[in-house]
Order: structure tokens, then C-alpha cells, then sequence
């Protein structure tokens, strides 16, 4: 032990051991992953004597540095989560060190603070989800519904569903589950909006994955947190907003359709396919595929996006939907011939560039 940390250690004073709880603390979490399980179960018998003298804010940093520590010995780790929440967060939230009987331990310990943050973590058992039902408020119910990394037991999903016909949040977190039973499914249909309704009768149909779910709650997201810039009518500026917040050019076409706007969808897709908007939107209304698919191409879209995309189409213009069909596999087909051209280019040039290394091999040898 450095002679400064001895020293202190000798003095005995609160501000001494604040002190050494600091330093001891810094010495340790500078290069955690490179620490014994010795050194690290020698630093949490002294850190737990400390404990009591360090400020919350050093407290608070020490757990921030240990939070992704695996050896983590576990009673310093429980010793951080019982502190102040705002300490304890990133030990809570996402230390990997508590067994489920632990994190149950907590739950049933703690106040409903802690369990929100207990409640976001992507690992628990339906026997801590059940207890921070049982225990916890509306905020944790809430987060348990909003949680899809997790599976809730029947009995827990039954009592959000319950919840659910008071509380709109909860409505809304548990449509987007694909744990969602049947039987859940069906009671929140009379209480939802249309388009939830429909898509609840395809979780009841098991026709949505949980990756289509989450796609569903990040547009929400989008578009709560977009908010009035989404109602820009230059679509230019709206695609340079939108980058900015991170959006991609397929959930701006999404929310662009759901909002019945196609024209719109039409500009943008001039715009980030690089071709004329009179051009582009003669080709979209006069049934010109190709124009309208090497845009697309260029603009990146997903073929999910452009099936949406074709499907509006034909809603907007009054027309049979089997056309979107035929749309689609076009583009498909296109993607699938532009890639496999890029693959033939690519594999010619290696064909090449290995004749060329052929020849300057064989001149060598021919001057040797």
C-alpha cells in the first residue's frame, strides 16, 4: 500500500477516512478489469469500513466505476444498491454479479425508486418481475410493460391488463409485447384505438415478430420526440432535421405514410434518389416502375419500406393493392440484380488484380 494511503489510515479521523475511502477507491476502479478476485475481495472489506464516512458523490462515482465489474465482490455490490437511488443506480440497473434470489432479496427490501431502475433490467426472472408487481407502484408497472427484453408471467400479465383499462401508458406498452397472450390480447382490443385494435388481432394471430413490435415502438417514440419538425413541408429540410435526430430514411417514409402524406413520401424520395420531382411523381401516378425503383435504390429504402410504400400507392389512387404486389417484386429483383452485378464486378477485379500479380511474378522470374 502506498505510504499516503498508510498514513492515512493512521490518523483515524472521519476526514482521513473519507480520505483513504477516495483514494482507495481511485487506486482500485482505474484499471478494474485487470484486478484479482483477491485484490478486489481485500478493496470491499475496506470499502465496506469506509462505507459510511464517503459523501454520496464519491459513493456515487465508485459505483459508477465498479457497475461493470463481473467479479464484483457481491456484498460491496448489495451494500451500493441499498444506498441512496442515486447512488445506486448503475449497480442496480446493471451489474451482473445478483442471482435472481438476490435481486428478489432487493426488490422486497428497497423503495419504489430502486425498483424502477430494478424494473428496467433486461434479466429478470418472472419470480422478481411477480414481486416488483406485487410491491411495486404505477411507474414500475409501467416499466415491467414497457420492458419487452422479458418475459411476464400469465399471472403478472393479467394484472397489467387489469391496470391497463385506467391507465393509457400501460395500454400502450403492453400492445407492443410479443409475450402477450391470446386471451390478453382479447380484453385490451375494447379499450384501444383502431390501430392498435388491428394490431393486437395479429399478435393474436401470431403474424408479428418482436423485432416488427419494437419497430412499432420506436416510431412512437420518433414521433413524440420529432414532434412539430415532422410537419415541415420541404422535404429537404425535413430529411436534414431528420438526420440530425438520427432517423433513417425508411422510418421517415413510415411516418410520412401513416400520416397520409405521399406526396410528400414522393419528394423525398426525388430528393434522396437524386431524380427530377415532376419526373418521379409521373412515373409513381403513370405506373413507370423503373424509374420509380432505381430512385428508391438509390434512396436506400428497405423492401419493407417500398412495400408500404406501393401499398399507399394504390390507396391513394384508388386502385386494385395486387398492383403493390408486382411493385415489390420489382424492387426485389432489382436489389437482388444490382447486387449480384456489384459481386460479379467485385469478383472480376480479384480475377484481374491476381492475373496482373501473375504477370509481374512471371516478369520477375523472367529477368531473374
Amino acid at each position: 500500500m502506498p505510504s499516503s494511503l498508510m498514513q492515512l489510515a493512521k490518523e483515524g479521523t472521519d476526514a482521513a477516512r473519507r480520505a483513504l475511502f477516495v483514494q482507495l477507491s481511485d487506486l482500485i476502479s482505474g484499471e478494474i478489469h485487470k484486478r484479482t478476485d483477491q485484490e478486489l475481495a481485500l478493496f470491499s472489506e475496506v470499502a465496506l469500513q469506509l462505507y459510511s464516512t464517503a459523501t454520496s458523490s464519491d459513493r456515487a462515482r465508485l459505483a459508477k466505476n465498479l457497475a461493470d465489474c463481473a467479479n464484483l465482490p457481491v456484498k460491496l455490490a448489495i451494500k451500493i444498491a441499498e444506498d441512496e437511488v442515486s447512488v445506486a443506480v448503475p449497480i442496480l440497473a446493471s451489474s451482473t454479479v445478483f442471482t435472481q434470489a438476490e435481486l428478489l432479496d432487493l426488490v422486497e427490501r428497497l423503495s419504489n425508486q430502486h425498483r424502477q431502475v430494478i424494473a428496467r433490467r433486461q434479466d429478470l426472472s418472472t419470480d422478481v418481475s411477480d414481486a416488483l408487481m406485487r410491491l411495486g407502484d404505477t411507474p414500475v408497472h409501467r416499466l415491467l410493460a414497457g420492458n419487452r427484453e422479458i418475459k411476464l408471467s400469465r399471472q403478472a400479465m393479467t394484472v397489467l391488463v387489469q391496470k391497463a383499462v385506467e391507465d393509457y401508458v400501460l395500454r400502450d406498452d403492453l400492445a407492443l409485447r410479443s409475450d402477450l397472450t391470446p386471451a390478453a390480447a382479447q380484453k385490451l382490443i375494447p379499450i384501444v384505438n383502431e390501430e392498435t385494435q388491428v394490431r393486437l388481432r395479429e399478435i393474436i394471430q401470431g403474424a408479428l415478430s418482436q423485432e416488427q413490435l419494437d419497430q412499432i415502438a420506436r416510431l412512437k417514440v420518433l414521433r413524440r420526440e420529432f414532434g412539430q419538425a415532422l410537419e415541415n413541408p420541404d422535404m429537404s429540410l425535413l430529411w436534414a432535421d431528420a438526420e440530425r435526430a438520427h432517423i433513417s430514411i425508411d422510418e421517415l417514409v413510415i411516418l410520412l405514410i401513416q400520416d397520409g402524406r405521399f406526396n410528400h413520401v414522393i419528394e423525398l424520395l426525388s430528393h434522396r434518389g437524386r431524380i427530377a420531382q415532376k419526373a418521379l411523381k409521373d412515373a409513381v401516378f403513370n405506373g413507370k416502375i423503373e424509374p420509380v425503383v432505381k430512385a428508391a435504390a438509390k434512396a436506400r429504402l428497405e423492401t419493407a419500406t417500398f412495400a408500404l410504400f406501393a401499398k399507399a400507392r394504390c390507396t391513394h389512387m384508388k386502385i386494385p393493392s395486387r398492383q403493390a404486389s408486382d411493385w415489390v417484386k420489382a424492387y426485389s429483383d432489382y436489389l437482388q440484380g444490382t447486387q449480384a452485378a456489384a459481386n460479379a464486378r467485385c469478383t472480376d477485379f480479384q480475377a484481374r488484380r491476381g492475373t496482373r500479380k501473375e504477370r509481374a511474378n512471371l516478369a520477375k522470374l523472367s529477368l531473374a
